[in-house]
């Protein structure tokens, strides 16, 4: 019994840590995107004032 109980809190302790490393996957992507994005936008608006 011991070792059913065990094996079922391993297998949702690993379900609660993969799903908070999706999370945190998607928040790293996007804030990569929005980085980029600014950047792109900074430079062209840059380029626009200058010339």
């Amino acid at each position: 019994m011991y070792k059913v109980v065990d094996t079922l809190k391993n297998m949702f302790l690993d379900l609660f840590s993969m799903s908070k490393g999706f999370i945190y996957g998607f928040i790293m992507v996007g804030l990569f995107i929005v980085i980029c994005v600014a950047l792109i936008y900074g430079f062209l608006v840059l380029k626009n004032l200058i010339f």
